[in-house]
């Protein structure tokens, strides 16, 4: 039977039992990159979408030992986000702003990402967006 964190090495490593090391950097940041470029979501009367991930650095690693997978990630970025929204009966008509959320350190360890919201535009609404995007965007990131 195969559990999730059962890992199989090379033909060298046979059993897996020896300290085995993969690099899978490159994927993961692809794979973020293009995961997180299609992330949206509607909070505060507005639709919140990622247009750009500006910077992606970090690590991500499969390593193998006796017999089990261990997966080791850590990275940082900045992303951009743009949202827009209506009012209908009131003054503000076609809402828009945009700002930059920067991920500070995050790792396989960790539960929470710190994030640091930034939103060019001042005003109410914009800041009920930037509230939305320091509470929800880190979720489905």
């Amino acid at each position: 039977m195969v559990t999730a964190n059962t890992g199989f090495g090379s033909v060298w490593n046979k059993g897996s039992w020896h300290w085995e090391n993969r690099n899978y950097t490159e994927f993961a940041k692809e794979f973020l990159s293009r995961e997180w470029a299609t992330i949206s979501l509607k909070a505060n009367d507005a639709l919140i979408e990622v247009y750009e991930i500006k910077e992606l650095k970090g690590s991500a690693s499969v390593t193998i030992r006796k017999g089990k997978q261990i997966f080791l990630w850590e990275f940082e970025g900045e992303l951009y986000w743009r949202a827009k929204g209506t009012k209908e009966g009131e003054a503000w008509k076609d809402l828009k702003c945009q700002g930059k959320l920067k991920l500070h350190e995050f790792n396989y360890e960790d539960d929470e990402i710190a994030v640091e919201v930034t939103c060019e535009q001042p005003g109410a609404w914009e800041d009920g967006v930037r509230q939305a995007v320091r509470k929800q965007l880190p979720v489905e990131l």
